[in-house]
């Protein structure tokens, strides 16, 4: 690819971004007092005495994963970026109703949770003040009750994974606890992790999760491989408090889930089996379902082996060994869904543009720049195909546009920003890199 070419797919990339920031500034629904602002937006209802997904269009809820939380950290990073001011205006509306809803109302997630909680808000508003320092007297009063709200996570109902609980929740405490020295965020973090030990159960050389505890809901199924959902995310937690105490127990935990998980590889496929439907060994190999997506399958597993190698260094050539392969494997899936169902899913969670995500956060991470073009070439062909941006297609299962991050379009401006910008823009799919 030419050079000429990757300065003409970055600006087409920012104009994208900017065209979604456009839009979402001038959809926005603001209060009687132009303070909070939402938006509308598609959302699954799953009902089957009706069909097995209907759609409804509803405001968004406050938190990170499908809310206005979210929505708020694409505009600031696009705000960061371009230094338009609508995009901080809208951006601080959407934080600020994402905090005065979890203020005022029942909240089922609990405060641990970075994607449907309390601290995906209290991450992103940290970002919020290190890009816009002018809005502390406005930010830190909302900070310090989502700081105080943390404690109180492990004493709600919680789950253990990545987009729930525990797992997902170490990471960015100790992120924060890094930058900013308080107490409370290491003190979460460690609760987090001792009832992960406590819960896990050991077979030979692996550690298992049931999955209710891990999911959070009464699931009759098998434990779960992946990273989202499953047991490399727990993995991660692990390794990330084994890192930071240096405690040998997280570390012992920590190998035993990625055990359990790599008893499920297959080396033909090169992905994991997802242990939610049938599987069968055979020519003693197993076999079964294969996803290829950030919840469950290579690509998330890719991110989770490539954080694994900076944080189990004895262990690092392995990890860096099964990421390698996961991102063979997310190239192969992602080049196979534009071409056979470009249609179908465009974002973050299990979209095209997420697993072309993951490819840049890996080829980021390792400095690999023919793989940083690859993931650049993929996704500006990909967003090339719609004339009319704001077409490209959610993953809401009933279809239709929304305007959330993970599964909506701020994720596809956030996941443009990262492939143009010459700063370090975190990934949704792992704050902590």
């Amino acid at each position: 690819m030419t050079t000429v070419q990757i300065e003409t797919d970055k600006k087409m990339l920012l104009q994208v971004a900017q065209e979604i920031g456009d839009h979402l500034v001038s959809t926005a629904i603001w209060d009687n007092t132009e303070t909070y602002c939402t938006w509308l937006g598609a959302r699954d209802i799953q009902d089957r005495q009706i069909a097995k997904y209907s759609k409804r269009i509803a405001a968004l809820s406050p938190e990170f994963y499908s809310g206005t939380a979210g929505v708020a950290y694409f505009l600031m990073e696009l705000f960061h970026i371009t230094q338009h001011p609508p995009y901080k205006a809208v951006a601080l509306g959407a934080w600020l109703r994402s905090a005065h809803y979890m203020q005022t109302n029942d909240f089922p997630a609990s405060s641990i949770s970075f994607y449907a909680g309390e601290l995906g808000l209290l991450f992103i508003g940290y970002r919020f003040l290190e890009i816009a320092k002018e809005l502390a007297n406005i930010l830190t009063p909302q900070l310090n009750w989502l700081c105080s709200k943390l404690d109180q996570g492990l004493q709600t109902k919680h789950s253990l994974d990545i987009i729930g609980g525990n797992a997902g929740a170490i990471p960015p405490l100790l992120e924060l606890k890094r930058k900013y020295q308080l107490d409370i965020f290491e003190k979460v973090a460690i609760d987090c992790a001792e009832e992960l030990l406590n819960l896990g159960k050991w077979k030979d050389d692996m550690c298992i999760w049931a999955s209710p505890k891990v999911h959070g809901v009464e699931l009759d199924t098998p434990p779960t491989t992946g990273y989202s959902h499953g047991a490399s995310g727990i993995a991660v937690g692990l390794l990330e408090m084994y890192h930071h105490t240096g405690n040998p127990n997280y570390l012992s935990y920590g190998r035993g889930a990625f055990a359990f998980e790599n008893s499920l590889f297959n080396d033909e496929e090169g992905n994991w089996i997802d242990t939610r439907y049938p599987q069968v060994k055979r020519n003693g190999k197993i076999w079964g379902t294969f996803r290829t997506a950030w919840c469950h399958g290579a690509p998330g597993i890719a991110l989770a082996n490539l954080r694994a190698a900076f944080l189990d260094t004895e262990r690092r050539d392995f990890h860096l060994k099964m990421a390698n392969i996961a991102i063979r494997t997310t190239q192969r899936s992602v080049l196979e869904r534009i071409k056979n169902n470009p249609e179908k899913d465009a974002t973050l969670c299990h979209g095209i543009l997420g697993s072309s995500d993951i490819i840049f956060s890996y080829a980021q991470k390792l400095n690999h720049p023919e793989l940083m073009a690859f993931s650049r070439m993929v996704s500006s062909n990909y967003i090339a195909k719609f004339k009319n941006k704001l077409s490209m297609p959610s993953g809401i299962v009933a279809g239709g546009y929304n305007p959330c991050i993970m599964v909506g379009h701020s994720g596809i401006g956030i996941h443009c920003l990262r492939l143009v910008s010459k700063e370090m823009i975190k990934s949704p799919l792992m704050p902590v890199l």
